[in-house]
């Protein structure tokens, strides 16, 4: 039986989170996965922090985590134990757990389950046997350490402003295709905190936005180019690395959309190399139901109703 995570429960995540798979890789790679941390905060929060877990006590147990998107309506499955390795039994318990997780967020109104898995493995056979589907392939690529980066002096990457946001939007829709948009949320400004957004804007218009969230196992970068920037992709994330500052010592990681593949090249000449693959699958969790068209009861009051003329057999015959 699975169900939501209580304080009887500690001991079991406690034993597994050891033994499980991150699948949001920037929240892996960029402030570790602590499951139990992340499974007592959203209980003692009711769920308005941290992740919301549910658990599968019966041997053999297991667990698994999501996290909501402010302003979104989905969640992110970040976390399930333990790994598919583990025995012969775990890929049912995955897709039980991951069923688990579509209800849960079904009731909480959300839309979607966005799942990141590595590209090509075992784990994507049991997002699939659970209702997901591929919709965006990735790369990400890690920054070598040691790299020395000159960033350009007549790149002006400022800080994003609250009006830059439809200009960002319209970047995003512009450049990415269809079906790589049901898996992400649109970007936004982010000016405080660990997320901070910067863009590049050629005659008025947004070319290039980066995004850098700091954590503290390491920092992501997320970046979208429009084709016609290309020349500019090595300034603006040169300018990304600059703004982390010299003291910065954490493993630096770029997110790379299979759509914009071509900016491998500029990254790598900067000292980024190949760290993973991953695909980014997502569970739907509403379908549309067309409902027959209805007449308006007014159209029925004002119409005049007639009756059918019957002829008999026997008028016919007279």
């Amino acid at each position: 039986m699975i169900r939501p995570f209580d304080l009887r429960d500690v001991s079991l995540v406690a034993q597994l989170e050891n033994q499980g798979t991150p699948l949001y890789s920037e929240l892996a790679l960029t402030r570790a996965s602590r499951p139990l941390q992340l499974a007592l905060t959203g209980f003692l929060s009711l769920h308005n922090r941290g992740d919301y877990t549910l658990v599968s006590p019966d041997s053999p147990g297991g667990f698994a985590q999501m996290r909501p998107r402010a302003n979104v309506p989905r969640a992110i499955v970040t976390f399930i134990a333990p790994g598919l390795a583990a025995s012969n039994g775990i890929a049912d318990v995955w897709t039980q757990l991951l069923e688990s997780l579509a209800t849960a967020a079904g009731e909480l109104g959300l839309q979607q389950l966005v799942a990141e898995a590595p590209e090509d493995g075992p784990e994507m056979t049991a997002l699939h046997r659970a209702g997901f589907a591929i919709m965006l392939r990735q790369d990400i690529l890690r920054f070598k350490a040691g790299s020395a980066v000159e960033p350009p002096s007549d790149l002006n990457l400022r800080p994003c402003v609250e009006t830059d946001a439809w200009g960002i939007q319209q970047l995003y829709l512009n450049t990415a295709p269809r079906l790589a948009q049901q898996a992400e949320a649109l970007p936004r400004p982010h000016r405080s905190g660990a997320t901070r957004s910067y863009v590049l804007e050629e005659n008025g218009e947004v070319m290039a936005y980066l995004e850098i969230r700091r954590g503290a196992s390491g920092a992501w970068l997320n970046t979208i180019i429009h084709p016609q920037a290309e020349q500019h992709a090595r300034g603006v994330v040169a300018l990304g690395l600059a703004r982390l500052g010299r003291r910065w010592s954490a493993p630096v990681y770029c997110c790379v959309r299979r759509y914009q593949d071509w900016l491998g090249h500029p990254l790598q000449s900067l000292g980024f190399e190949s760290f993973s693959s991953t695909a980014v699958m997502v569970k739907r969790l509403v379908v549309l139901v067309v409902e027959p068209e209805r007449v308006p009861a007014s159209v029925l009051v004002h119409s005049k109703v007639t009756t059918p003329i019957v002829h008999s057999q026997d008028s016919h015959s007279s």
